[in-house]
């Protein structure tokens, strides 16, 4: 069978715009725009209260959406069982070629379903983590039916195989991608109140204990102590509890007040004017999007980097072309930190180069296009291979 006749059914078991639905969302519309047959599973799992946000960000990317699997987040055994029956239902119906999973727990879900089928799908999984899955008994079980893999790391591509068996051909490691972005545009600088003789950092992170807020402030202080003109400008939000412990109590405590700007979370058009705005960009750890989306948002815009050296960090910033590099991946430590950002802060010619390194890296590495192609181009090598097993 040829990939543009294959008929594939993206699944996700979340229905929150967090983690990896970014990506999995524009994968797929990146597969439907070279002409392939994708569709995308909506659960129909909310809590009370809560916006289906991937069914929001489906129909803003043109994709279209199957419904009828519940796609828990966490394992149930019922709604496990339940949605195994109801994926045969659709496979029956719709006769997909292709199951390609985003989580562990669509991943389980789908390779239940294939079990018995006299002609199953080819499974595919998309990882967002620098290292492979643990080895527990779901992962053993849903990579035994995994027809192929797309990692984001060399170590994850090489844990897989190792780990599960998977055949190295199969494993395709992919790093992380970005759109373009209009680099050039509005930003809200006069609507902070800041002006060019400010120095700006950026920082993109949901407001959560263990996303070291502690480290952010104590480089901050450092930072406008030797810099005063320097402003840290937070994106992000969290409950009421986290946002006092972790953000406006620290900077009371701090003196930082005239020093840090709050416009809370941003999305569209709203967002790339932020990100208009900095001078440079920190991030310390990694959310539940082991691919760190944020970081290369912000090198899509030309923003030189500043970050931990924890999970894919070291990676995404790593030389890529002989002298170039876009951004330090430091010890987490506020002086390695801060003296990283006062380097970019003071230099407007290490600034510039730095954030042109970034561009290019963002736009020729991690161009979604090529990416999208060599997923068809996996696709199609399964495909392959299950209608010569069937002769």
């Amino acid at each position: 069978m040829n990939v543009p006749d294959a008929r594939i059914l993206h699944l996700f078991a979340n229905y929150k715009w967090t983690g990896p639905a970014d990506p999995a969302i524009r994968a797929a519309a990146r597969l439907r725009a070279l002409g392939l047959d994708v569709v995308f599973a909506q659960g129909v799992v909310t809590h009370r209260g809560g916006e289906h946000r991937i069914a929001q960000e489906l129909a803003r990317a043109g994709v279209p959406a199957v419904v009828g699997l519940a796609l828990h987040k966490h394992f149930h055994l019922g709604a496990l069982l339940r949605d195994v029956r109801a994926l045969r239902r659709l496979l029956a119906r719709d006769r997909y070629d292709v199951l390609h999973c985003h989580l562990p727990a669509d991943h389980l879900i789908a390779a239940l379903a294939v079990r018995g089928l006299s002609r199953p799908p080819v499974l595919v999984r998309s990882l967002y983590d620098p290292e492979p899955p643990a080895g527990g008994l779901r992962a053993r079980a849903a990579f035994r039916a995994t027809g192929g893999v797309i990692a984001p790391t060399r170590a994850a591509a090489e844990g897989v195989v190792r780990r599960f068996g998977l055949p190295p051909a199969r494993v395709l490691w992919q790093e992380p991608v970005t759109e373009p972005r209009p680099v050039d545009g509005p930003d809200l600088r006069a609507a902070w109140g800041l002006d060019a003789s400010h120095r700006v950092v950026g920082i993109t992170a949901r407001v959560q204990p263990h996303r070291r807020f502690d480290l952010l402030w104590a480089t901050a202080r450092r930072v406008v102590d030797a810099l005063p003109n320097a402003r840290f400008v937070l994106l992000g939000r969290g409950n009421e509890q986290d946002v006092r412990e972790h953000v406006t109590e620290p900077v009371a405590r701090l003196g930082l007040q005239r020093h840090v700007v709050l416009p809370g979370y941003q999305q569209g058009d709203a967002y790339q004017a932020a990100l208009r705005s900095f001078d440079a960009f920190l991030f310390l750890v990694p959310g539940s999007d082991g691919t760190c989306r944020a970081v290369c948002d912000a090198m899509a815009f030309g923003l030189p980097v500043v970050s931990t050296r924890a999970g894919i960090l070291p990676e995404l910033l790593a030389e890529r072309r002989s002298g170039e590099t876009p951004g330090h991946a430091c010890e987490d430590t506020p002086a390695a930190l801060a003296a990283a950002l006062l380097a970019y802060l003071r230099d407007d010619a290490l600034r510039a180069r730095d954030g042109a390194a970034a561009l290019r890296r963002a736009t020729v590495d991690m161009d979604p296009t090529p990416a999208a192609r060599r997923t068809a181009a996996l696709y199609q090598e399964l495909l392959t291979a299950r209608t010569e097993a069937a002769r």
